[in-house]
């Protein structure tokens, strides 16, 4: 079975404490699952601000490939929107090389900063993803609540509109899937999924469980109907090993100005433009064999 090229673009912040709190872990449990699978053939991870400062995202990513004793290359990216420094860095770069040579799938799980600046710079190594999958996105129209907490942001998307925008628009005939909140939060990993990892008693199993249990911790305390946290970046991987375990409808996009808050990321079948696929929830069985993989992918 030939193994499909990836390339994950993240900011990565498994056990990082930033503005006062625990940031967001999934990211890494995402890098995991990739590193482990037979299925996927990770070959570049790429970096980017967003849970964390640049420097912690960095150190975080290379803690997990050293762990997992890999050799996949970890490089240096966008440490601020394109609105603040537009200009090219080591992971865009990297990215651009690998490209003209192998045509690759990318995992987007982090501000859209790196493939904004990619599709500007290198537009024919863009034209080389064979499918680009960005957590971000939303239905027309739809809020994001929590239970009965929000809206809450579409933090990928928000944190670097400009970049999304220009990605978007390089995409042309590349396979885009949007796997967003809408899709996640129908989902979660608890502590007791924390403890099953824990029990496989190794590096990475101690190392995973140490890290992760203050963000789940609270998010459960600020959101508690959640039974845990929800891994939003896992659905990329997923997405690539096994499709059947999602419900994804053909849709086009916009990006609309708001009067009061951030612009939004929509898709819907009616708009016109080009066609993306977008993950509205999962076929019958797929939540669970979804949050088993998560879990089991962690060794």
């Amino acid at each position: 079975m030939n193994r499909i090229p990836l390339i994950i673009d993240t900011d990565v912040a498994l056990g990082v404490q930033h503005q006062g709190r625990p940031r967001d872990i999934d990211d890494g449990f995402a890098i995991a699952e990739a590193l482990n699978s037979d299925l996927l053939d990770l070959r570049l991870i790429t970096t980017v601000f967003g849970n964390g400062p640049l420097s912690e995202v960095v150190r975080v990513a290379r803690e997990i490939v050293a762990l997992k004793q890999s050799a996949v290359p970890v490089l240096e990216g966008a440490a601020e929107s394109m609105a603040k420094n537009s200009a090219s860095n080591a992971a865009v770069e990297g990215m651009a090389a690998l490209l003209r040579t192998t045509r690759c799938a990318v995992a987007a799980i982090g501000p859209l900063t790196n493939m904004g600046i990619l599709a500007r710079d290198h537009p024919d190594a863009f034209r080389s993803i064979t499918t680009l999958i960005i957590v971000a996105g939303r239905s027309r129209g739809r809020k994001f609540f929590i239970g009965d907490k929000g809206p809450v942001a579409d933090f990928n998307f928000e944190n670097d509109v400009d970049a999304a925008r220009l990605m978007l628009e390089a995409c042309g005939s590349t396979r885009v899937i949007l796997a967003g909140f809408e899709l996640t939060s129908q989902v979660c990993i608890s502590a007791r999924d924390l403890e099953v990892i824990a029990a496989r008693n190794n590096p990475v199993a101690t190392y995973f469980h140490r890290n992760s249990l203050a963000w789940c911790n609270w998010w459960t305390g600020q959101f508690p109907n959640d039974s845990g946290f929800h891994p939003w970046d896992s659905a990329a991987i997923a997405l690539l090993k096994h499709p059947e375990y999602f419900v994804m409808e053909e849709r086009s996009w916009t990006i609309t100005p708001r009067p009061k808050g951030p612009q939004w990321l929509e898709c819907d079948a009616a708009l016109a433009g080009p066609r993306i696929h977008y993950c509205t929830g999962f076929t019958p069985g797929g939540k669970s064999r979804f949050v088993d993989d998560v879990v089991s992918s962690v060794y």
